[in-house]
Parts: structure tokens; sequence; C-alpha cells
């Protein structure tokens, strides 16, 4: 310090000298280091020579007189107490490091103390909840022993106890002990429901062997208590379903029978037991409502009410299903004589289902509502056995045939009348084919072909038609709703369209009448024709004919109080039913078991239909009659498509010629030859195989359409030929006239005799053309001039067909040029 210090500097210095030179901030250190009662003092006293030294200098800077040696002993004293202080600190440092170990082994100690009484704690759960293990085990025990003592309800009593022991206890969760007692918990229920079982089944037991069925009484275990117990353990429920299914197979089967028809067993029912017999014998309706009822009373008696009114959910539902299935739905008569009878089941049902209700019991309502519709399920009945033997007609015939006469009365003149005697007995189906449109696409016919096949079938237009078959569907529909699923009422090929007038089947068979002759007032002629059918029209008819009988019988006042009577209308519907599955099934059978089945088809049809005609005429069963037009020209179609067959291969046979080309030369001339050779034997074939079977005019009309077929075929042909050389000419010549020989299949049914004359320009419509085209090829051209100027040519074909036979047959020259031109002047001309 400098000797020229003023007092006041002097006094700062000692001041941070005290206070911050020799251990600042030593007593905040100390102080929280070591918070001991000695540091405190030592602290105590440097603050008081501190404040004693601060005073000091406060009072010397007041002060003139300053002295120095004073102040500076005092802080030698002052720094000697620190430093005593400084002493005391470190002594008390060094105590406080001595005290770690004792602190440490005062924590292990109160750590061993808080270990020793979660121990306790632990072992004192232990023991509680082993306590409490111990107190359910012997409950468990106590449970077994109750059960085996007959003690059922104190058993179910204990096992609900520990269950609820167990839901509730929280000790034991997620332990193996929980799972063990749970175990035995879910052991001493089984146990206990299979006790139950065994009491329910010797209480109330089935016999499946035997069919009987014992209710016993023991007054030790009644039957209550057993339920009761049953129903604790939820077990009831499912044990009356089971006993009801059991009953269902032990009894009720037994006694319905539904296996052997109009058969059951009979019951015998004595003290607490009801028992079915063995063997089964004849029984009616009502004996056998009597048996179900005896069986449904003995039930009532025997059984407690808790277990009763669960049957009405299945036992009676079960019981009137079946009884209705096998039972009910056979006693439905077809019959009218057993309407009566009928009836009185119809009042055992009633009855029934009233024995029912007053047993307390729900289910009978399906016997109520069948007997109800009583009427609608006999229809039903009657419509279901009318289409079955219809089936049964087709599928038992044997094939057999019968012929039978189609007779009709015309109105002809005279002259019509002598020509007709000259001529032919044609009749009704004279010019019968197959109708128009109802050829593939793959194999269109000329519009010629379809005139001549069309003609002469009578039918309305397709607008009449459809109108009349949907007037039928309606009607059928009304009946039972079901039918629409058969589509009947709708042709097989309703969208193919038949035109033809009736009156051209006459009108073709004329000749043309000539000038001389005169004519006189008409008069009937009767025209007879015999044709081939099988047995089944007739059966056919005798289903219908039952219908419509019995639809007039059951009108008269013998069944006037009948429930069935409001049905006798629906009766009439069904001959459209009928007729509908005679359309749906005859195709197949008549193809598969007769030969040219679509020919018996054709003339069953018919047949059916003309002798239904006369039983629509009897009865005025107006709204049959769109079914007949439907049948007969379901009939025409089937005619129609062995047409079409026969048409088509004759076709492709004639195909083997491959158009005549190259006919003179080998190997086509042997082609040739071989496909108009086979082209003829096949139409020799059909006639013989058609000619038992058609009548004589619709034989020569069929064979007529398939000579056209071939001849119209040999003139597109040989019209195509470009260049004919004389060879060529005299190859088809040859082939024509081969073809022209099949005249002689068209000879009239009169006497043999030298009026006879083939009728073949009569059913073959382009007969004379192929005929003036075999002149044509054979002829020069003057022959053949002179046939287009003089002759009737022209009739047969025109002018340009005419030329290109010209130009195919002679050369270029100027003779032909003239020809050609002459012949195009006339025809313009």
């Amino acid at each position: 310090m400098p000797p020229q210090a003023s007092e006041q500097e002097i006094c700062q210095s000692v001041l941070h000298f005290v206070t911050e030179g020799i251990y600042p901030g030593s007593e905040e250190v100390i102080a929280s280091a070591f918070p001991t009662s000695a540091l405190a003092t030592e602290l105590e006293l440097l603050t008081k020579a501190r404040e004693q030294v601060e005073a000091e200098v406060s009072s010397l800077s007041r002060e003139n007189d300053f002295d120095a040696d004073g102040w500076i002993s005092q802080a030698k004293q002052l720094h000697a107490d620190i430093e005593r202080s400084r002493l005391t600190a470190r002594e008390i440092v060094a105590q406080h490091e001595n005290t770690k170990p004792l602190q440490a082994k005062v924590e292990d100690a109160a750590a061993k103390v808080r270990l020793i009484q979660t121990e306790i704690a632990f072992n004192q759960a232990v023991t509680s909840s082993l306590e409490e293990l111990q107190c359910l085990c012997q409950q468990l025990d106590a449970g077994r022993v109750d059960l085996r003592e007959g003690r059922i309800m104190v058993a179910i009593d204990t096992l609900e106890t520990l269950e609820t022991a167990m839901n509730k206890d929280k000790l034991f969760i997620n332990t193996n002990v929980k799972q063990i007692l749970i175990e035995n918990v879910s052991g001493l229920r089984k146990e206990i429901a299979e006790a139950l079982r065994m009491l329910w089944n010797e209480q109330l037991k089935i016999d499946r062997g035997s069919k009987s069925f014992q209710v016993s009484k023991d007054e030790k275990a009644p039957l209550d208590d057993t339920i009761a117990a049953m129903a604790r353990m939820d077990m009831l429920n499912p044990a009356i379903e089971k006993l009801q299914k059991d009953l269902l197979l032990a009894l009720v089967e037994p006694i319905l029978l539904p296996n052997v028809e109009n058969h059951s067993c009979q019951i015998q029912v004595s003290e607490g037991s009801i028992r079915v017999e063995p063997d089964p014998s004849a029984a009616t309706v009502p004996q056998l409502l009597d048996r179900l009822s005896g069986f449904l009373g003995f039930l009532r008696q025997r059984l407690p009410h808790s277990v009763l009114d669960p049957f009405s959910d299945l036992l009676i539902p079960s019981l009137s299903t079946k009884f209705i299935s096998s039972w009910l739905s056979f006693a439905i008569p077809t019959e009218l004589t057993r309407l009566a009878e009928f009836e009185s089941i119809l009042d055992c049902v009633l009855k029934f289902a009233q024995t029912i209700e007053s047993l307390g019991w729900r289910g009978q309502e399906e016997l109520v509502s069948w007997v109800n519709q009583a009427p609608r399920l006999w229809l039903a009945r009657r419509r279901a056995d009318s289409l079955d033997q219809v089936r049964k007609v087709l599928a038992a015939s044997q094939g057999s045939t019968k012929q039978v006469e189609r007779i009709e009365k015309e109105q002809v003149s005279q002259a019509d009348e002598a020509l007709l005697e000259n001529a032919t007995n044609d009749d009704w189906d004279a010019s019968w084919d197959d109708e128009n449109g109802n050829v593939p696409e793959e194999t269109p016919l000329s519009n010629e072909e379809e005139d001549e096949d069309v003609s002469a079938w009578g039918l309305d237009d397709d607008t009449k038609e459809d109108t009349s078959n949907t007037e039928a569907q309606t009607l059928a529909s009304a009946i039972e709703d079901d039918a629409e699923a058969w589509g009947w009422g709708d042709d097989e090929d309703g969208d193919e369209s038949i035109e033809n007038p009736q009156n051209q089947s006459m009108d073709k068979s004329k000749p043309a009448r000539s000038e001389g002759v005169t004519s006189h007032a008409p008069r009937e002629v009767t025209l007879t024709e015999r044709y081939t059918i099988t047995d089944i029209p007739e059966s056919i008819l005798a289903i219908v004919r039952q219908q419509v009988t019995d639809s007039t019988a059951i009108s008269q006042p013998g069944h006037t109080h009948s429930r069935i009577i409001s049905s006798g209308a629906g009766l009439l519907a069904l001959p459209t039913l009928v007729l509908a599955m005679f359309k749906a099934i005859a195709p197949s059978f008549y193809s598969l078991k007769l030969n040219a089945g679509q020919m018996y088809l054709y003339n069953d049809s018919l047949y059916l239909a003309e002798q239904l005609r006369g039983m629509v005429e009897e009865h005025e069963l107006s709204r049959l009659a769109p079914d007949l037009d439907t049948l007969e020209r379901f009939g025409k179609l089937a005619y129609s498509r062995e047409m079409q067959t026969q048409r088509t291969i004759v076709t492709d046979l004639l195909d083997g010629a491959q158009g005549f080309s190259q006919c003179s030369e080998q190997p086509f001339l042997g082609e040739c030859e071989n496909a108009v050779s086979a082209t003829v034997d096949r139409i020799h074939d059909i006639y013989k195989e058609w000619q038992p079977i058609l009548s004589h005019s619709a034989l020569l009309q069929s064979i007529g359409s398939l000579v056209s077929t071939v001849i119209n075929k040999f003139i597109v042909d040989i019209e195509d030929l470009g260049d004919i050389s004389e060879a060529q000419s005299q190859r088809l010549v040859s082939f024509c006239n081969q073809v022209s020989r099949l005249e002689d299949l068209f000879m009239p049914e009169t006497p043999e005799g030298p009026e006879r004359v083939p009728m073949t320009a009569v059913y073959v419509r382009s007969w004379l053309k192929f005929q003036y085209l075999i002149n044509i090829l054979e002829s020069s051209l003057a022959d053949i001039k002179f046939l287009w100027l003089e002759g009737e040519l022209r009739l047969e074909f025109s002018a340009e067909e005419v030329v290109d036979l010209i130009e195919a047959l002679f050369a270029e020259s100027d003779y032909r040029r003239k020809a050609i031109a002459e012949i195009r002047r006339l025809s313009r001309g």
C-alpha cells in the first residue's frame, strides 16, 4: 500500500481484504456445505468482526485524526480470526466426509426395512388368497358331493356362487391357479349338465327302436324340478327342441308313413307311455287324424306346460307340413265320384285344427289355409293329372295306326262335277305343303315353290293367330299362375307366316273349263279321303272330353254344397293346357318312335282338331276354338318341317351333278348320272314311305312339291349354262327324261283303264315348263321359233329365257339373229 494513501483508501483496502481478498464468499460456501453449529458460530463471529470493522471505518471516516497502526493491528487480528475460522471449516468438512459411510449404512438399512415390509404384505396377500382358494375348492368339492347325492339345485347354487366369485376376484388374473380353477368349475358345470341330461332322458324316454315314448314319475326327482334346473343351466330350450325332433322321428313319421301311400301305423296309449305298432296297415285320412289327435292328447296330459308351450314353434308346423305333403295332397280326388269323400276329409282336417287350438297350441293355420284353398288345389291337381295323362299317353303308345276318313261337302257346278269325275277326288288337303316362310335362310325357296307349298292350308293371318293364342294363354293364366312358365298359347314358330285361301284347294285340282261347257246350278258333292293316324289322338280326345264332361257335371244339383263347385268353370281351361302339353312333347316322341313321324304328327294334329271342333260346337266352347286353329297350324308346321328336310335332301343329292357342267365328259358324266339316279330313287322311296300315311291328294301334293324342287333346279342349272354342245344337249335330255318318268307317281285313284291320265301338271306347277325345256334341248331352231310363235311356249318361258337357251344351243348365224329378233319383237308386241 503506498504511504501517501488517504485514510479513506486505507479503510476500503482493509474492507476488501477482509471481505474479498482473504476468503471471498467463504461464508456462503461454508454455510451451504456444512450447516453445523460450530460453523455457524464462526461465521457469526466473522460477521460481527466485519460489522465492527465497517463501523470503525465509518467512524474513522468522520474523524479527522486517523490511526493507521490501530487499523493494521485490528486487521491482523481479523486475519487471525479468519484463519481460525478457516481451520474450523476444514475440520467441519473433514468430519462431514467421515459421516458418508454411516449415511450409506442408514440408507441400506431403510431399503431392507422396506423390502421386509413388502414381503410381509405379499405373504399376507398370498395367505389370504390361499385361504380364499381353499374356500373355493371346498365349495367345489361340496358341489360335487351335492351332485352325487342328488341335490342338483344345491349344486347349481354352488356353481353359480363359484362362477360369481371367479368373475369378481381379480387376484388370480393371468395365473395358472385361476385357469385350473376355471377348468374345475367348468368340469362341475359339465357334470351337472350331464346329470340333468341323463335325468331328462330317464323321465322322458324316447326309444326309436321300439317307437315308443314314456313319461316317468319319480317323487325323489320330479320332472318339474328337472325342468327348473335345466332352465337355470340354459339347457331347457335345446332339450325341448331335441325332444320335438325325436318325437317326429320316432312317433310322427311311423304314424304318417310318408313313403307308403295310404298306410299308417296304429298307436297304443297306456299309463304314462305311448307306442306305435311296428306293422303298418291301410288307413284313411280320418283314421290317421284320430291317431294324431291321440298322440297330441297324450302329450298334453303327461307333459308340463313349460315343455308343451314351445311345441307350437316346431312340432305342430312340422306335423302339419308332413301331413299335407304325404296325405292331404294325395287325397285330392281327380274323379267327381270321390268329391263327397273329399268333403268329409276337409271337415276332419278342420276338426283336427280345432283340436290343436283347444290344446293351447299354435301352428294349425297351415291346415286351415289348406282347407280354404281346396278349390284351387283341386283344380291344380286336375291340371297336373291331365298333363301327366298326356305324357303317359305318348310314353305308353305302341305306335299302332288306323285309317280314318275325312268327309267334306262342297258346292260345285255340274261342269265341275264332270271334270272331277274324270280327274281325281281332290280333298281338303290336296295341295297342303309346308308354309310360306318355314324355310331356313341357308336354303331359300323360290316364290313359286313358296306359293305351291302353302296352297289350300286355310289358316288365318298371323295377327289373328297371335291374338287367339294370347286369349288362350290369358285364360290358362287366370286359372293357374304357373301356366305361363310353359309358354303355352304361343306357337313354336309364331314368327312364320302361312297364307293360303281355302278355296284354292279345289281350284287347283280342277282343269280349266272348256268354252263349250255350260254352267248349271251348283249342287252338293261329298268328298271323302282316307288317311292314317296313330292311337294317340283318341286318347287325347278322351282327356279333353273328361274335362268338359266334369265341368258340366259339377254344376248339377248333386254338387251344390261342395267347396269345389267354384272351380268347375276352371276345368274348361284345361283343354288348352292339354293341347299345349301335347304340342310341347309330341315332336320328340313322334321323331323317336315312328318312321315318318312328322307326317303322323301332321295327320294326328289335324284329326284331333277336327274332332275337337265337333265338341266345341256341341258344348259351345268358343274359347277353345283359337286353340284348335293353333293345333292345326302346329300340325302343318310339322308337315312343313318334314317337307323342308326332304327338299334339302333331294337338293343336296342333285348338287352332286355340279350344275351339269361338262355332263357329256367323264368323270363328270358319271357324277351327273349318279346324282340324277339318286334323286329319282329318293323321291320313289319317299313316295313308298308316305303312301300308307297321307291321303292320296296330300301324298300327290307333297311328292309334287319335291318334284317341283328337282325340276326347278334342273331348269335353273340348264339356263345358267353359257354354252351347250350337242353331246351335252343329248345328255341333258336323257337326264330330264329320267326325271319325267316320275309322272307315274301322279296317277289318280280311279280304277285301272285307258282313261287313267297322270295328274302331274296339277301337282307340279313347273311340269309343263320342264317338258318344254326338253323340247327346246332336242329341237331345231325352227321348231323353237314355231313353238314360240304358234305354240304355247311363251306361256311358260319368258323371251329372255328362250333367247339365252338359243344362244347356248346354237352357234352365231344370221338365222339365229333373225329368230331372236322376232322372238323379242313378238314379246314386246
